[in-house]
């Protein structure tokens, strides 16, 4: 019996074994605190990379506005198509109609009517009124069957515009999901890296863009330049959102992304522009970076990503990326400029 308790009896060295075995499984299951701990970003590194992340967002938003626009247009062809196959579907009834009245006016009278009188060859005048009468009966059936072929073939093409409209839309909405999810993914992004400031430094990053909000208020309605005519309407408009928040896919009245500021600052003057900037730039007349004149619509990248509007002096008024406002920036500091645009 006692040699049986012993059997049970764990040995010394098996216990240790296990111990070590466990203290090695519980160090790598808690990571020690200096190999955990992430570095904390200082308040211009985050700057830094916030800003390059609602850059990205900016870019694709032109993306974003240009499927939003094609959606629209779309649209715009499919209810054309849709009235039109109404139309040509109502011609077809209506032909269709006609043949069955034919028809059944024949049944009724007892076939062609005249054609009985087609044996009588005793009568030659019987006999030629019955045979003009029966040509234009062929004639008249011809032209029947033809208008129905033809609403039939009016019909099929106008159903395939609509079919085809269609198709064109849901993939204009896919383009346009996509470019939203993006957008939000970077915008995302940027709201966690700020999250991750010291509160200190958080409130000291969030008092300044307040200031320089408050400061571009402050500027409203202070053109006094050169500008005439429309062009003047449109940098005067400009003028008037400084300070507004940036915000995608917005075209005013209290927020603004580049394009929608630019083309309501034309808007306003008469000149009606599509909000995106490649877009923008294809519609106007190119005009080299020394020959801008206050009005006059700047562009960034090839295909353009980004618009502003050009007020003098080497000055522009832009919507630039999510947590900024409308402001006033020199041209010299903004990158891949492509030319200007007179609307």
């Amino acid at each position: 019996m006692a040699t049986a308790r012993a059997a049970r009896t764990p040995a010394p060295r098996f216990i240790a074994l296990l111990l070590t075995v466990l203290a090695a499984g519980a160090a790598a299951i808690v990571p020690s605190a200096t190999s955990s701990a992430a570095p904390q970003l200082t308040l211009g590194q985050v700057e830094a990379r916030v800003n390059a992340l609602n850059d990205q967002a900016e870019r694709i938003t032109e993306a974003y506005n240009s499927a939003r626009d094609s959606l629209a247009a779309l649209e715009q062809k499919r209810l054309v198509a849709a009235h039109e196959l109404a139309r040509d579907q109502a011609a077809l009834a209506a032909a269709r109609t006609g043949i069955g009245a034919t028809a059944n006016y024949a049944y009724r009278s007892g076939g062609l009517g005249g054609v009985e009188s087609l044996a009588d060859l005793s009568n030659p005048d019987s006999f030629l009124t019955s045979s003009a009468m029966l040509d234009e009966v062929a004639r008249f059936q011809a032209a029947q069957m033809a208008a129905v072929a033809s609403a039939q073939h009016d019909v099929a093409g106008a159903s395939a515009q609509v079919i085809a409209q269609e198709q064109a839309a849901k993939k204009a909405l896919a383009g346009i999901a996509e470019d939203k999810a993006r957008i939000e993914g970077l915008l995302a992004q940027a709201r966690a890296l700020l999250n991750s400031l010291r509160a200190a430094d958080r409130a000291r990053y969030f008092s300044g863009l307040s200031a320089d909000a408050a400061s571009m208020r402050a500027l409203r309605g202070s053109y006094h330049g050169p500008a005439s005519g429309r062009a003047a309407v449109a940098v005067r408009f400009a003028y008037a959102q400084l300070g507004k928040p940036y915000e995608y896919g917005a075209a005013g009245p209290n927020s603004y992304d580049c394009s929608g500021l630019t083309m309501r600052a034309w808007g306003a003057a008469g000149v009606s522009l599509p909000h995106n900037a490649a877009a923008q730039q294809s519609s106007t007349r190119y005009v080299s970076g020394a020959d801008l004149q206050p009005g006059d619509l700047v562009f960034f990248g090839s295909p353009a990503y980004h618009v502003a509007i050009y007020i003098g002096g080497g000055r522009v008024i832009a919507a630039p990326h999510t947590g900024d406002v409308v402001k006033i920036q020199s041209l010299g500091s903004m990158g891949s400029f492509s030319g200007g645009g007179r609307p």
